[in-house]
């Protein structure tokens, strides 16, 4: 319909949908990854190409030293507390239920330098190619920046006053005639 705003009130619409979507999204992956026990990890480097190339993501769950296998892909505390997550070599269990790993990147040539002493671990369960990427934008300074924007506009534009009147809409209050004074006719 030209004139009653209909492209205005659609694009709002879409915009309001768009918004509550991709918020009921972040909830839902932070409630599964709260009861599910899992974490998220994006892979920077190549280390473990070809099975899990660099930008990927992957999910892990945490388990105990006891549950380590050689072969499982593992994230260790490396040096610095820097994560580092390879394949296990060895596993060398210690009576006090802790253990000592030895880890290898995929396309690492070596070992790397040191055993790991493990009472935990995340294993990898499963991984997305190229998601990391996305998750690494999206969770950058500037676009946390730019979605906190994005809601406040969007909760201006779902609460302001007016909403779903148009120009072309006229209100009660317009078109009521006030009756309750009658004019006499006068005899002059």
């Amino acid at each position: 319909m030209p004139g009653t705003g209909g492209g205005g009130r659609r694009a709002r619409e879409v915009a309001l949908n768009l918004g509550a979507a991709l918020g009921v999204l972040c909830i839902a992956a932070t409630v599964a990854s709260v009861v599910l026990g899992v974490t998220p990890l994006v892979f920077r480097s190549g280390s473990m190409s070809p099975a899990i190339d660099t930008g990927s993501l992957a999910l892990a769950r945490q388990i105990p030293a006891g549950d380590v296998r050689e072969g499982d892909i593992i994230t260790v505390d490396g040096p610095g507390g820097t994560p580092v997550t390879h394949r296990v070599v060895s596993v060398d269990m210690r009576g006090d239920g802790s253990a000592r790993v030895r880890l290898k990147g995929d396309a690492n040539t070596v070992l790397d330098p040191m055993p790991y002493a493990i009472t935990e671990t995340k294993r990898v369960i499963t991984h997305v190619p190229y998601l990391g990427y996305a998750v690494s934008w999206a969770s950058s300074t500037a676009m946390v920046f730019a979605a906190g924007v994005l809601a406040g506009v969007l909760l201006a534009v779902a609460f302001r006053p007016g909403r779903g009147t148009t120009s072309n809409e006229s209100t009660a209050e317009d078109t009521t005639e006030d009756t309750s004074r009658t004019e006499e006719p006068s005899n002059v």
